[in-house]
C-alpha cells in the first residue's frame, strides 16, 4: 500500500467528518483521493483541482517567510457548510480535506460549526512520513 494511500485511509477512519481527502502533487495532480461514500460533492472535482493549484501556489509564497517564522504546519478555510484544510508535505505534495462542518449540537445563536482535532490529524501525517 501506498503511503499516501495509507494516510488517506487513516483519516477518512480516524474522523466522520471527513467528506474528501486528496494528495496533490506541487503542480496541483491528484496523486491519491477519498470520498466518504454517500456524501454528496457540493463543489465539483474540476473546481477543487484549481483549489489544489491556488493553494500550491499559496505554500510557495507562504514558504518564502519559513525562515523568519517557522515552517508552515496548516491552513484551515472555515465555511458554514464544509472547512478546507491544507498540509504541505514533501516533495512539494500537499494534503487537502474536506470536512463536515455542521455543528454537532443544535445551540442558540450563532454556530461557527465544530472544532477539528488538528493535533490528532498532524500526529497521522507525522506518523505516516515516519514509517515509510
Amino acid at each position: 500500500m501506498d503511503k499516501y494511500e495509507k494516510l488517506l485511509n487513516m483519516l477518512m477512519d480516524f474522523n466522520d467528518s471527513i467528506r474528501f481527502a486528496a494528495i496533490c502533487d506541487k503542480n496541483g495532480i491528484i496523486l491519491w483521493h477519498s470520498k466518504r461514500t454517500n456524501v454528496k460533492n457540493l463543489i465539483p472535482l474540476e473546481d477543487t483541482k484549481k483549489t489544489l493549484k491556488r493553494a500550491i501556489n499559496a505554500w510557495q509564497e507562504r514558504s518564502k517567510i519559513g525562515d523568519k517564522v517557522g515552517r508552515g504546519m496548516y491552513v484551515i478555510a472555515a465555511y458554514e457548510k464544509i472547512k478546507r484544510i491544507t498540509i504541505p508535505l514533501e516533495k512539494g505534495n500537499l494534503l487537502f480535506i474536506s470536512l463536515d462542518n455542521t455543528p454537532l449540537k443544535a445551540s442558540k445563536g450563532k454556530s461557527y460549526g465544530h472544532l477539528v482535532e488538528m493535533g490528532k490529524v498532524m500526529s497521522i501525517v507525522d506518523f505516516v512520513n515516519s514509517n515509510q
